[in-house]
């Protein structure tokens, strides 16, 4: 496919400026958090911003990979934003032509999900050995 036709047929963002949109929410979050305390009138107004900045990033994702916008608000089940998150740092532009990921997709969710295995492994980890006494 030629991806010329497919960025103009599919607006929106792109895989890697959605990854480093995020990336960059994150960095703005924890630069905030340093500078003027967690409990600051400025982080609040930031998180606000941050909630919609990430939602309408979200939106443009979804757009760009071809699917209905709607998608959006499993953000607000649990559990829903990891899944929404894979889906949208995974799929490549026009997925929803061919619904299979591309190569570089399927490593991103097979990175993703060893991330997500190791993050549970070490939780219940460390809750065994607070149980214990260690």
């Amino acid at each position: 496919m030629n991806d010329s036709r497919l960025e103009h047929e599919y607006p929106g963002v792109g895989r890697l400026h959605y990854f480093l949109g995020n990336v960059g929410m994150v960095a703005a979050a924890v630069f905030v958090v340093m500078v003027f305390g967690p409990e600051s009138a400025v982080m609040s107004v930031t998180a606000l911003v941050l909630m919609v900045v990430s939602l309408i990033l979200d939106v443009l994702r979804l757009r760009n990979i071809g699917v209905s916008q709607w998608f959006v608000f499993l953000r607000y089940v649990p559990f829903g934003k990891t899944l929404l998150g894979f889906g949208l740092l995974s799929a490549q532009t026009g997925w929803i032509e061919t619904r299979r990921l591309d190569s570089a997709g399927k490593s991103i969710l097979i990175a993703l999900l060893v991330v997500l295995a190791l993050i549970i492994f070490m939780y219940f980890r460390m809750g065994v050995s607070v149980m214990m006494g260690y």
